[in-house]
């Protein structure tokens, strides 16, 4: 049995990323997975280094019985790559983000959360566009935003328990 570290990345850390960290971190706490799966989150630029997450993501967190974990935005650098076994990400501001960050590290333990989505996998025919999860910080909608986080984090949490076993 192995462990398994999960890092989600959105381009400030206030909205999607923190989000999907603690979403998924309340499905590994029901699946009592803690001692096994560590997750967190990272911003690709600096706009937001420092700020807890976005007060619309929390109350939307709560409206959906999601636990706030402690946050602070912070920025993911070089050497985080080699500290997580996959980094999970938004859109593709963060996959061209990560490319420049990462350099020669970029490879396909860098996925969009959506390719997890149930109706995702094995689907060759899925459009690139059912692969984002929209920033709500400029959408303003925050529960669709939160509903496609559950969607990928349902799948990818199979995922991870296929690779711990």
């Amino acid at each position: 049995m192995s462990n398994f570290n999960v890092l989600f990345v959105c381009h400030g850390n206030i909205c999607r990323s923190p989000m999907a960290h603690m979403i998924l971190h309340e499905m590994i706490q029901k699946d009592d997975l803690s001692d096994r799966v560590f997750v967190s989150s990272r911003a690709t630029h600096t706009d937001e280094i420092g700020e807890p997450v976005y007060y619309e993501t929390v109350r939307v967190l709560k409206q959906n019985n999601v636990p706030i974990l402690p946050h602070k935005a912070t920025q993911i650098k070089a050497d985080d790559y080699d500290k997580y076994d996959i980094i999970v990400c938004m859109d593709d501001e963060n996959i061209s983000s990560l490319r420049r960050i990462l350099g020669m590290k970029f490879n396909e333990n860098i996925k969009f959360l959506l390719e997890f989505a149930h109706e995702n996998l094995n689907n060759e025919s899925v459009l690139h566009s059912d692969l984002i999860v929209k920033d709500p910080y400029y959408t303003r909608d925050f529960e669709k935003c939160y509903t496609d986080i559950v969607r990928g984090c349902a799948g990818l949490m199979e995922y991870i328990k296929c690779k711990i076993c």
